[in-house]
């Protein structure tokens, strides 16, 4: 299973009064997390746009579990993976460390998705292509 890991240097800008990560910065790290797993995978958001005609991979649930803090100056690693493929949509799990202790686990359902061909304000949901999920085998 293909993983990425990404490093933050937590900044004032990410922080609450208590010097705290403010947590939809986790949110923010999630995504930017999952398109670095993508692009590592050869799977880039834009290059999926063009080849596929998806919308980019939509989050339609999304989770956090917080265990320990984040504190301005700390560095955490985010890793990220796909812990599940469906049909349609597929999992994206991460793991935030913080000095090797466990800090935040998350996930992230993402739907693979069209434009509706009946109504251009809506999303329609598609099979994932096994030539995607074969990306991300190691």
């Amino acid at each position: 299973m293909l993983k990425n890991t990404l490093s933050v240097h937590i900044g004032w800008g990410h922080c609450d009064p208590a010097k705290i990560v403010f947590y939809p910065n986790y949110f923010i790290w999630f995504d930017q997390s999952a398109h670095h797993l993508f692009d590592k995978a050869g799977a880039n958001m834009g290059d999926l746009m063009e080849q596929y005609g998806v919308v980019g991979l939509p989050i339609v649930d999304a989770h956090a579990e917080f265990l320990y803090p984040s504190k301005y100056g700390d560095v955490i690693e985010i890793t990220s993976w796909v812990s599940e493929w469906r049909e349609k949509t597929l999992i994206v799990t991460h793991e935030i460390q913080n000095i090797g202790r466990l800090a935040v686990k998350g996930t992230e359902v993402r739907v693979w998705a069209i434009p509706h061909p009946e109504d251009n304000k809506r999303l329609q949901a598609q099979i994932i292509p096994d030539s995607i999920k074969a990306c991300f085998e190691v």
